[in-house]
């Protein structure tokens, strides 16, 4: 049990030696609407930027089934247009299938989530290789601090998927993210967060070093003095 402890935290000082870095800004503004005790739906658009300008933009809308406190299923449709090597945008149409579990003990939040991605057209380039099939885990905790609008988070998520010249899925992507909510009364929530996204067996990739910015509405909550959200997990249901 400790050496798998000290791998997975020793994993990220690997990816340093052996791939470049690139530094890129992401930012994600959504809107989300609650239809009935169970059901929600939310719109989102993302843009990832580098020193090149924008890299990767891509609107999305979801819907969210809660079957229980704990567990929700939901389904995304997501729009993809990215910039290749030679400069110019390819278009992708992207579908997650997800199931998240959430657990609170008095003020810390755990959350874990799977996801299962197809995307088409994902053989067009290789610049993005994150939005090809995979499946996706990312545990997550979240602390509720006493009378304060901060919560502060962590998690990290580990992507498996197809590699060249090997068959089967394989660990092929780990991203770190440490950051802070902000949650004021009302339908408003704005997180901040450090990210690190690090490419594992796949030497000369390049990895990312990402500050990312997320900001939701909550429209079933706009005349509510509840906080928006305690914890969206980068989304916005």
């Amino acid at each position: 049990m400790r050496s798998l402890v000290f791998t997975v935290l020793f994993i990220p000082f690997v990816g340093f030696g052996q791939n470049s870095t690139l530094f890129q800004v992401w930012n994600e503004v959504g809107v989300a609407y609650k239809l009935d005790k169970k059901q929600n739906i939310a719109f989102e658009l993302s843009t990832r930027h580098s020193a090149g300008g924008v890299q990767t933009f891509f609107p999305q809308i979801s819907y969210q089934y809660k079957i229980n406190k704990f567990i929700r299923p939901s389904l995304d449709y997501r729009y993809v247009g990215s910039r290749t090597e030679q400069d110019n945008f390819t278009n992708r149409h992207r579908i997650n299938a997800n199931l998240q579990f959430k657990y609170k003990m008095d003020r810390i939040q755990l959350g874990l989530r799977g996801r299962y991605q197809f995307t088409t057209n994902r053989l067009l380039d290789d610049f993005e290789q994150e939005f090809g099939e995979a499946f996706r885990l990312k545990p997550s905790v979240a602390y509720n601090i006493k009378k304060s609008a901060l919560m502060p988070q962590a998690s990290m998520e580990f992507f498996t998927g197809p590699m060249d010249g090997q068959q089967g899925y394989h660990l092929n992507r780990i991203r770190w993210s440490v950051g802070l909510g902000f949650d004021w009364d009302g339908p408003h929530a704005f997180e901040i967060a450090y990210m690190y996204d690090q490419r594992i067996m796949s030497p000369g990739s390049l990895n990312r070093a990402i500050l990312n910015f997320s900001y939701g509405y909550n429209l079933a909550n706009e005349k509510s003095k509840k906080p928006a959200s305690k914890q969206r997990d980068g989304r916005f249901l």
